[in-house]
C-alpha cells in the first residue's frame, strides 16, 4: 500500500476509534440526578466477578468520616474481575471515597472481631493503611464541574 493510502487509513482509524471512545465516555450510565458534574470511579484490581463493586462518599465533616451509615453517597455496581466502573453525579466541592467489593451481596463489608476489612477495599488517592484507619485528609479529593476521574486499586483484605 502506499505511503498516502496508508496514513489517510491511519487517519480513518485513529478518528473513527476517538469518536467511539468519546460516545462511550458520554453515553455511561450515571446515578443520581442529572448533572453536568460526573465522579468517575475506575476500580482496578477486582479480584472476581462476584456481588458489587460499592461505592461510598464522604463529605468534608471529621466527625461523620468512615462512621457506618454517615456518608453522603451509597451506591453500587455489578462487580466485573479486573475492572469495574462507577458513576455518581456529585457537586463540585471536597470529597473521600471508600470502595469496596461486597463479593457476598449481603449490604455491607464484613470485618472481622478487629473492625478490619475482609472484603478487598480501596480508598481514594490509593491510600494504603497501615495500623490504623487513613485520614480524612490523605484520601481528600476535589471534585469539579465537568467529569472528575478517579483510579482506585482495591487491596486484599
Amino acid at each position: 500500500m502506499p505511503f498516502k493510502a496508508r496514513a489517510l487509513a491511519a487517519a480513518l482509524m485513529i478518528l473513527c476509534c476517538g469518536g467511539a471512545v468519546g460516545a462511550a465516555a458520554e453515553t455511561l450510565n450515571c446515578q443520581g440526578a442529572p448533572s453536568s458534574a460526573r465522579l468517575i470511579v475506575t476500580v482496578e484490581d477486582v479480584p472476581s466477578s462476584r456481588g458489587f463493586v460499592v461505592g461510598v462518599l464522604f463529605g468534608p465533616d471529621h466527625a461523620r468520616y468512615l462512621v457506618d451509615h454517615q456518608e453522603l453517597l451509597h451506591w453500587r455496581e455489578p462487580a466485573q474481575a479486573g475492572s469495574t466502573t462507577l458513576c455518581h453525579t456529585v457537586a463540585p466541592g471536597a470529597y473521600e471515597l471508600v470502595v469496596y467489593q461486597d463479593a457476598n451481596a449481603n449490604g455491607r463489608i464484613d470485618k472481622d472481631i478487629f473492625g478490619r476489612p475482609r472484603e478487598p477495599y480501596g480508598f481514594s488517592n490509593n491510600i494504603r493503611p497501615l495500623l490504623h484507619r487513613p485520614s480524612l485528609q490523605s484520601t481528600r479529593f476535589t471534585a469539579g464541574p465537568g467529569d472528575t476521574l478517579l483510579h482506585i486499586r482495591l487491596l486484599p483484605p
